[in-house]
């Protein structure tokens, strides 16, 4: 019985898809908004470590 084939490739939409959930999971390590997150985390990890 012989195996069928499939494709190693995967289309567009499915790139665009991949590509839209990495950036929900993962998103820009240099946007304001990311920067005021990482700023505002570490202030509140050196308070933690103070007190």
């Amino acid at each position: 019985m012989k195996q069928p084939t499939v494709p190693n490739t995967i289309s567009t939409a499915q790139m665009a898809n991949l590509s839209r959930r990495a950036q929900k999971a993962n998103p820009q390590m240099f946007t304001p908004e990311a920067i005021r997150q990482r700023l505002a985390s570490q202030a509140q990890q050196r308070k933690a470590g103070q007190s």
